[in-house]
């Protein structure tokens, strides 16, 4: 398409729009103004943010989306006027250059430099030890999105929940499911568990770090009417830190913000969250399954549960996007703590490489039944 100077919009003043800005200003195009339904900003790149659809807008100007994973945007553009809308996918076809910008903007594993984002002799180590053909195509997308980002390598995100790909055998296949949910978040994937194993689901244990979202789980469970005397038991605490560390967590309307609490800091109650080993908290509730999403703390915790994965191989579903190296270092870590008997699946379940999923299901699962 041919845009000129000062003549277009673009929506989505995120990440992929900032980062789209920031190319077309380069180059000399710069937009009318960034639409959003909530910016967070008054402008980027010397670009305006307003906000959509409160302003009066020149519609007869084209307007590039920079957003996914949401239905009825281009639907909304579509009423508000707008006759040419140039969708997100398409706009990775006409602006390459912007995604190289994207893969750089500092958001979990899209760190600069470029380069260091790829380890080609272990990916390749991994590729090999992938259990099914799709696996190994999801994974190869990754690694080539990468290296040289572009809609023909991007991976499109399942369809399915979260955390239940119907195409993995054997996955959660226990006479008596129980479950460690480290970063339950609200309680989201317990729900899952529970709608689709309310019969072999005999325990369910969550960690998470925000009283906010505990206060969810608990309402979620309100609102499910639970009936099973101590099914789930819900601990706020952390995984991942050296022995006698804490987090600090503060919590607003709009962000979470967490750190690690500095020696002789003083922190409110409130804010303060615990840590517990990983290996003593699988062990003490003898979890045949552990989801864990804990934004960056994931291999530190798991080299914590080195000896219950070594002894007990549970089915594992774990993240692999919130660090450019855990995408390999992760799995090869399990492969070293139980080498032979897992079989790995690699399953792309959000957009923008976000929420990358690693299954490990023990090659004897007939045994631990």
């Amino acid at each position: 398409m041919n845009l000129a100077d000062n003549q277009f919009y673009i929506y989505g003043a995120s990440h992929f729009g900032q980062a789209l800005t920031a190319h077309l200003v380069s180059v000399g195009l710069r937009p009318r103004a960034i639409l959003d339904k909530a910016p967070k900003a008054a402008q980027y790149s010397g670009v305006s943010c307003l906000t959509f659809p409160e302003h009066n807008l020149e519609t007869h100007y084209p307007v590039i989306v920079t957003i996914l994973g949401y239905s009825g945007v281009e639907s909304s553009l579509h009423e508000a006027g707008f006759s040419e809308v140039i969708d997100t996918l398409s706009a990775f076809e006409l602006f390459p250059t912007a995604l190289k910008l994207l893969n750089e903007c500092g958001v979990l594993w899209m760190q600069a430099p470029r380069s260091q984002q790829v380890d080609e002799t272990q990916c390749q180590d991994l590729l090999h030890l992938l259990s099914d053909s799709k696996s190994r195509n999801v994974f190869g997308s990754i690694v080539n999105y990468r290296l040289n980002p572009s809609r023909a390598h991007y991976p499109l995100p399942e369809q399915y929940e979260m955390y239940f790909p119907e195409d993995i055998p054997q996955l959660y296949q226990y006479e008596e499911l129980r479950v460690l949910d480290v970063g339950a978040f609200d309680g989201d994937t317990f729900a899952g568990f529970f709608q689709r194993y309310p019969e072999a689901l005999k325990g369910y244990t969550a960690l998470e770090a925000s009283a906010k979202n505990i206060q969810q789980f608990q309402t979620r469970l309100d609102s499910m009417g639970i009936t099973q005397p101590n099914l789930v038991n819900i601990h706020r605490l952390a995984v991942g830190l050296p022995a006698g560390q804490k987090l600090k967590v503060e919590e607003n309307a709009s962000a979470t913000v967490v750190s690690v609490v500095e020696p002789h800091e003083q922190v409110v109650p409130d804010c303060l969250v615990e840590s517990i080993n990983l290996g003593d908290m699988m062990a003490k509730v003898q979890c045949n399954v552990l989801k864990m999403d804990i934004e960056g703390a994931d291999y530190d915790a798991l080299c914590q549960g080195a000896d219950y994965i070594r002894e007990h191989t549970p089915t594992l579903a774990l993240s692999l996007y919130h660090k450019p190296e855990d995408l390999w270092r992760i799995p090869l870590l399990i492969e070293s703590y139980a080498p032979g008997r897992y079989h790995y699946y690699v399953r792309q379940e959000g957009h923008w490489l976000l929420e990358t999923q690693f299954y490990a299901v023990p090659k004897d699962m007939l045994k631990q039944q």
